[in-house]
Formats: C-alpha cells, structure tokens, sequence
C-alpha cells in the first residue's frame, strides 16, 4: 500500500488555529505519574501523555484573552479514555488553567465512579487541587477563594439540566468567567448532542452545555467518546461539531475488535441458535445459554488454579425488559443449585453425567486456546469448589437489581443479567465470557452496538479463557462494525499525520447499510449513502465568472503536462484521455485544484473516495478523459441545471464506424473521470465565460469499489 506524498483533497489546517506547546513535565503530571508506576509501562505511559498534549495545545492558551474551541478525543471501548483525560486534567493545571469542569455521565453511579477516579488519582484532597461535585452558585465564594489562592477547581457534574445550569450560573460571575477552563464530557455523544434538531428545537442536556459555553470566555469543550459517528456526523455549524481531533491509541494489552471479531474470529466466538434471541420469554435456559455457563464455570476454575484470587465474570445481555432480567436470573439461580447439587454426588453417579459431558466439552473447547492448560480432573476437582463460588446480579433498576459500579463483588464468580444499564460505561472486573443475543429486528445503530461490547478492554493475560456467545447475525454485525471502525480511525491517522484540521476532513464512514446497520440515531444526524456505482454527475455548475476561468486554466494545464494524454476517436467524437493516470495525480493535482463550492460536486467526498481506494491498494490508476479535447461544449441551462454529457449519435446505425455511443458509454467499465469544459445558455441567460463540469464513473460490478460509504448531509 502506498501512501500518497502529498495532502490528498483536504485543505490544510486553517492558520487561524492557534497551537502552543504545553508543558509535560509539571508537578501535577509527576504526580499522576507515580500513582501509575507499577501499572502502566513507561511507554504507554508517554503516549497517553503525548496525546493529552496533543489535544491541549489545540485548546486555548491560558493567556488568550477570548477564545473558545470545541475538541473530539477518540478511543477504543474500553480502552482508558478516562487516564487519558486525566492527563488532560493534569496538564491543564501545569499549564494554568484555573478551573476543569468534568461532565462525568448521566447516571450518579458513573458520576460518583468518576469523581472517586479522578479524587484519588489526583489526590485531590490537598489546597492546591479541590474538587466539587455538583456544585450550586452558592459554592461561588469557595471557588472565588480556591482561585486566589492560586489553587485550582475541579467540578465534576452530572450530565443533567439542573446541575449543567447550576454550574453555569456559578461560573458566569464576573471574577470566574474570564478564568481560562476546560471542559471534559466523558461519553461526548450520549445526551450531549441535540437529539431535537429535526423538529427545530435544543434538547435539554444539549442547550445547558450551549448556555453553560456560552458564558464563558476562554475555554475548551473536548468530548471524550469510543463512538464518535454521531459526533462527526452532526451538522458542520453545530456548536459541538469538533474544531480538532485526537485518536486515543490504546496501550499494550488491549483487546478490542481486530482481537475477538478479526482474522481469529473463530478462536474466540461461538455462536447460538437466532431463536435463542427471539424467545427472550421462555423461562428454561437455551442450551447457547447452558454452554456459556458451563464455559465461564470452567474458564473460572483454569483461572483460579493459576490465580487463586482473580474475579471472573459473566456478562448475559439478551434483552432491554426488567421482566426477562428478573426471570432469567431466578432460572440461573436454580441451575447453579442444581449443579451444586450434581457435583456433589460421587463421580459415578448417573445424575452428574450429563453434567459432567457438559463441563468436558467447555474445557475441550478452551484448551484450543489455553496454552499448558491444567488437567481435566484437577479442573474436574476444582469444579465442586467453583461452582460455590457464584453470584448471580439482576443489573437494572427494580428494587432487588443491582449496580455494577458502586457494589462491590463478593464472590470470586460473577454472573450479570441486564439490558441498558450494562451497555455504557460500566466496566466489569474480570469479564471473561458473553452472552449477548439483543439485536433490533431490523435496523440498528452501529454506535450503540459497539457500547454493548463490554468484552473489550486490557484482557491479554487472560484472554486465553475468555469466549463471545452471539448469533451469526451479531457475530456478522461486529465483524462490519469493525471494518466500519478500523476505516474511520485509519482516514482520521492519515488527517493527523498530514496536520489537517478534522473540520475540513470530509465525514466519509464505509458501512454496509444493507446489513441493516445504521451508523447513529436519525434523530442526531442527518447521513446520506455516498455511492454504489454508475456515473456522479455534476449538473450545477460554477456561476462565479472569476472561480469559473480559474477552473478552467487549471484543468487546461493539468493536461498539458501529462505526457501520456492521446487524442482517440470514440465513432466521430475525439477525446484527450489519460490512461491509467496514477490516482494520486488525479486526486492532487486536478480535483484538489478545482473550486466547486456553490456547485452540486461532492468534491470532498470525491477526493477521499479516491483517496481511500488508493491507500487500500485497490485503485492506483484511473482513466482521466478531457471532453471533445477541451473544446468549448454548449449546453442549455434548465431549471437551474445543465446535463454536461453529450448522448449518442442518432440515425446511425452503432456498427457506423462514425458512431458515437454517447457519453456515458466510453468508459470500457474502468473507472474513469471525465472532465468537460461548458458554455451555458438558457433560463433568459446568454453566458459566454466557459466553466467545467465533472463526471466520474465507478463500474457496479466491481465489490472492491463498492465502499458502502455513509456520509454527512447538510442538505436537510
């Protein structure tokens, strides 16, 4: 694969964007540092603070007197977005700012996870550092205080009205507003984005955040998010739509998506009947069930012969309703009783050998990926102990549920059965087996899919017993949403590497929608399917007599410099065609010099189109073709629009060696662009200042170029 050497279809990075060098090596980030000493490696270590770095010196400086800007912090699920900002909180501190307000979820048990996190991380009980958690305008006088004293304020919120209005009255006084503050919202695309935007109107969370912006001078707003479609997907003029971007690089150890839905898929998932998903009312146990039972029981008992005291963890995600949670839960209750029960009786007992088969299947199943596994009779033995040692939690919010996060395990073997609550934010310890069958019938958010992965995370040294029970559709959907992720995150490094502001990076995400994946709710953003195939055609063209003679000099003297541009005669028309011009040239030198805004050319999408199938090896050469050699075409303007595309010869017979078969049929099915130079008249208008028009062909029979891309629409 060959990367291009130059910025392909983007604009640089606008030079109004600031940067400064913040400084890594504060009191604050030392500190951090040795609180992390014996878990992190140095290396990792040094990435985590590079990018905090990063993503500060894109903020405003301290001493900018008026300044706001908006940011996107991308990670992996899972993956320690929250040391990362962290860090970020850190950094800020060092390098001056005052005050950090934290939008730390919408639930209280996320919030109180967040601030104890930070609270201790930053050991944050000393004067210099003092936090408040929902602070009301009447704490204004102790932050007054704090920031005299030059300390600083850490607020951390919950992501609510009241509370975000309550902070914003307290932060607009006169002495706090003019304070340089950073503003981190963890889970950035959940609730903080305008879920109203369709009907005219700001939701609630979202115009608090804008309100709380609004009365502030200086600050930064960086939302940290492992899903960020709907956050590059919103409008461009959207007050949250990002100013710059970070990917988050997770750290040695983690396993994501390549690790469970990539090229070893099939060590890893095993899937369950569809009908096992479709029943969520039955009362038994589905034997896809019963096997992942049986599975986490054994992978509990290899676990514990090599580390005594380590927590093992089930995660059951089959449906949204508290009924099936309450039933599924009283079910396993008693198939553990029963198997307490079985395990007792002596080993030839008729009574344990179904049981027994059960179990010896699991251990078969993960000695294909525990290295030097122990015996089956010592896992056999270890088994009548293991199987005392099980919880089983109803995770939601009826009397008797429980919460993931604020109660501690307190047996070794953790089984969890819930729907929403389990599906952000939460991380289990120790998860090591799934079973998840929750699908929408027909369509379903990619985004919201992707946060129901609990399973991803800093695995490696057990990931040996670790196992993924879904339906061959959900297998089918992460291995998509996986592409879907790993295409995005490879376009947002190329921007990175090139300097180029993530503003002017055209929201291209490749997502087959004909898996009934969607790639966010419809009510946040407004997406559109780029193409399949066929001819893009630009019918509005440049009206900007000035833009419209640049256009055309520039596409003259691209093809004045091609040495390998021959005239051919298509029946009786000739044309000026490049074959196999190299995509880049294409890309760089002639579409990256047009100016198509206030016409109906997707030029952005175009170019990183191009760009993409080139870095994936599937498209180095294109065929570029100079209409009629350049020569002036009239065309007639109709209803604002002008088809640019002359059609066959009529009267003639196609074996007429003067033949032509139009337009759209000169392209052999090879990709190809054509590029035309128009003189327009019609709708009472006699223009005699020649523009261009474009054309591009991608055959529909070739599945290499057909990308399935979603992109963002601007046009509702």
């Amino acid at each position: 694969m060959v990367e291009p050497s130059r910025t392909i279809g983007i604009d640089p990075l606008p030079a109004a964007v600031a940067l400064w060098g913040p400084s890594i090596d504060g009191e604050e980030i030392r500190r951090l540092r040795s609180r992390y000493q014996e878990r992190v490696s140095e290396e990792d270590w040094d990435d985590v603070v590079e990018t905090a770095a990063f993503i500060l010196g894109r903020c405003p400086a301290p001493t900018d007197n008026d300044r706001r800007v908006t940011g996107l912090a991308l990670g992996k699920v899972q993956s320690g977005k929250t040391l990362s900002y962290t860090c970020l909180v850190a950094l800020g501190i060092d390098n001056g700012y005052r005050v950090t307000v934290v939008l730390a979820g919408t639930k209280n048990p996320l919030l109180e996870q967040n601030f104890t996190r930070l609270y201790n991380d930053l050991e944050a009980r000393r004067p210099s550092l003092t936090p408040f958690r929902n602070p009301i305008p009447q704490d204004a006088e102790v932050i007054k205080s704090v920031l005299h004293g030059s300390g600083h304020a850490m607020i951390v919120l919950l992501k609510h009205r009241k509370r975000l209005e309550d902070a914003r009255r307290l932060l607009a006084i006169p002495e706090l507003r003019s304070c340089p503050i950073l503003i981190i919202d963890d889970e950035g695309d959940e609730a903080s984005l305008n879920t109203q935007f369709r009907r005219g109107r700001r939701s609630a969370i979202y115009e608090s955040i804008r309100r709380l912006r609004g009365a502030l001078r200086v600050h930064a707003y960086v939302a940290y998010t492992a899903t960020p479609q709907a956050n590059l997907l919103i409008s461009g003029i959207d007050g949250l739509s990002p100013d710059f971007g970070a990917l988050v690089e997770p750290g040695k150890g983690y396993c994501g998506g390549a690790t469970f839905f990539g090229s070893d898929r099939d060590q890893y998932i095993r899937t369950v009947p569809l009908a096992e998903s479709e029943d969520e009312q039955a009362w038994g146990i589905p034997n896809g069930l019963r096997q992942a039972i049986a599975t986490f029981l054994v992978g509990g008992s290899i676990r514990h012969l090599r580390e005594s005291n380590a927590w093992h963890s089930m995660l059951i995600h089959n449906s949204n309703l508290r009924a099936d949670h309450e039933r599924l839960q009283t079910a396993i209750r008693n198939l553990v009783e029963l198997w307490r029960e079985s395990l007792s009786l002596p080993d030839y007992d008729p009574a344990t050998h179904e049981l027994i088969a059960l179990m010896r299947a699991a251990y078969d199943d993960l000695c294909s990926t525990v290295p030097d596994p122990p015996t089956w009779e010592d896992v056999r033995q270890r088994l009548r102990d293991e199987v005392w040692l099980v919880e089983v939690w109803m995770v939601n919010s009826l009397p008797l549920g429980r919460d993931p996060i604020g109660t501690p395990f307190r047996l070794k073997n953790n089984i969890l059965v819930g729907g929403n609550m389990l599906g952000r934010g939460v991380t289990i310890e120790g998860l090591a087996v799934t079973y998840i069958t929750r699908r929408a019938k027909n369509e379903t958010n990619a985004d919201t899919m992707e946060q129901r992965a609990r399973w991803f995370g800093y695995k490696r040294d057990y990931l040996d017993v670790c196992r993924i029970f879904v339906t061959a559709q959900l297998r089918d959907d992460y291995t998509e949403i996986l592409r879907h992720e790993d295409d995005f995150w490879e376009a947002l490094r190329r921007n990175q590497r090139q300097r180029l502001s993530i503003r002017e990076w055209p929201r291209m995400l490749s997502l087959d929608m004909n898996l009934g994946l969607k790639p966010t709710r419809s009510h946040v953003a407004n997406y559109r399917r780029f193409r399949g195939g066929g001819w893009d055609i630009q019918n509005r063209l440049m009206e900007n007599e000035a833009v419209a003679r640049r256009n055309v000099r520039k596409v003259r003297a691209f093809f004045a410099q091609r040495e390998t541009a021959v005239v051919k005669w298509f029946g009786n028309v000739a044309h000026l065609v490049v074959e196999d011009c190299p995509t880049e040239e294409a890309v760089s030198q002639l579409l990256a010099n047009i100016e198509a805004d206030g016409t109906d050319w997707d030029l952005s999408y175009t170019s990183e189109y191009l760009a993409r199938l080139l870095l994936a090896g599937v498209l180095p050469h294109l065929d570029v073709v100079f209409m009629s050699s350049g020569q002036t075409r009239e065309r007639t303007k109709r209803q604002g629009r002008v088809n640019p595309m002359q059609g066959r010869t009529p009267d003639r017979d196609p074996s007429d060696p003067a033949y032509y078969p139009g337009d759209e049929n000169i392209h052999a099915g090879r990709v190809q662009l054509q590029v035309h130079v128009i003189r327009v008249r019609g709708d009472g208008l006699n223009h005699t200042v020649q523009t261009t028009a474009l054309a591009l062909f991608v055959p529909s029979d070739d599945p290499r170029l057909d990308l399935r891309y979603v992109v963002r629409d601007e046009s509702q």
